[in-house]
């Protein structure tokens, strides 16, 4: 998602009122009401908001310090977030062409600023809860609070969330993940699951993948 949208942000003409919304809604979220939407901004939002109910509890009593720590990487996120959201909102009510072109570089500037931090939590992560989670928990038990996240999101945000997700996974990523489906999930929710996979990534890589994981 990220990579994507910062992609999306340099090489937009912002002076072209039409060719910029796609990209500035991507960037646009009612925080105050915490409406859920397609955007890139809402996913990151309430992806924070996921490991925060359904992991963070679990793992508070085993080490607070390090979930404290995390806590705080999530504030910022969302002071930051509220900052770009504004920025596009700001930007999408200028028109002088001129002017759009001078907000267009300070929201690029601001949206890498965040993307730099965002990507080094996720770092973050990836070296503390995740491997004190495999300490502590059992495959069943990390899949049942995934099952839990998934299951709480309405199915419009979770089927947003896949179509990001299931083609960034390597083949031994989208492997693990729909066995533990496969084992925990419905056969409607596999089905669901199968057809945003089908729509999604490349047919071999997901031919390669149903049949390793046989259904």
């Amino acid at each position: 998602m990220i990579y994507s949208l910062g992609g999306r942000l340099q090489s937009v003409d912002f002076a072209d009122r039409a060719a910029s919304a796609a990209v500035l809604a991507d960037l646009e979220h009612e925080f105050t009401n915490a409406v859920s939407a397609t955007c890139v901004l809402c996913l990151l939002h309430t992806h924070a908001g996921s490991e925060e109910a359904g992991i963070f509890p679990s793992m508070e009593s085993i080490d607070p310090s390090m979930i404290r720590m995390l806590l705080e990487d999530h504030q910022e996120i969302r002071r930051r977030l509220v900052t770009l959201t504004t920025m596009a909102e700001e930007l999408g009510g200028t028109d002088a062409p001129h002017r759009r072109l001078e907000w267009g570089a300070r929201v690029n500037r601001e949206a890498n600023e965040f993307f730099a931090f965002y990507l080094a939590h996720l770092n973050k992560e990836e070296v503390t809860i995740v491997p004190a989670m495999k300490e502590h928990f059992t495959d069943d038990q990390m899949r049942a609070m995934q099952g839990a996240i998934m299951g709480a999101m309405p199915p419009e945000r979770l089927a947003n969330y896949l179509r990001w997700m299931l083609p960034s996974l390597d083949l031994a990523e989208l492997t693990g993940l729909l066995t533990g489906m496969k084992h925990g999930a419905p056969p409607e929710f596999l089905q669901f699951v199968n057809g945003i996979g089908v729509a999604n990534v490349d047919p071999t890589r997901w031919a390669v993948v149903r049949a390793r994981v046989g259904f």
